[in-house]
């Protein structure tokens, strides 16, 4: 069995499957930022993901993708949303499986 890492953890650790959030399915993945720096660019896009999740009717007119291919198009110049996320198992900006 391949090692599924947190997301293991969260349907495996008694501990974590307990959390509200795990029982409900509303456990979501974000992009890492720390690669050793801050990649400032993934923190805004997170926090625009993030904030579509607790606040959709504040955030009902960003599609939080286009919003990180804009960000990552001003800091690094292309939009890489699609490619970064690809190498984390397009759990990004998704409700995880659990």
């Amino acid at each position: 069995m391949e090692n599924e890492g947190a997301i293991g953890q969260l349907k495996t650790d008694p501990a974590l499957k307990g959390l509200s959030a795990v029982k409900n399915g509303r456990v979501y993945g974000v992009l890492p930022y720390n690669f050793y720096n801050i990649n400032y660019e993934t923190v805004f896009a997170d926090a625009y993901f993030i904030g579509k999740i607790l606040y959709p009717d504040r955030f009902a007119d960003i599609d939080p993708a286009e919003k990180a291919d804009e960000i990552y198009t001003f800091f690094v110049g292309q939009p890489v949303f699609d490619e970064l996320n690809s190498e984390y198992r397009d759990l990004g900006f998704a409700q995880l499986p659990l």
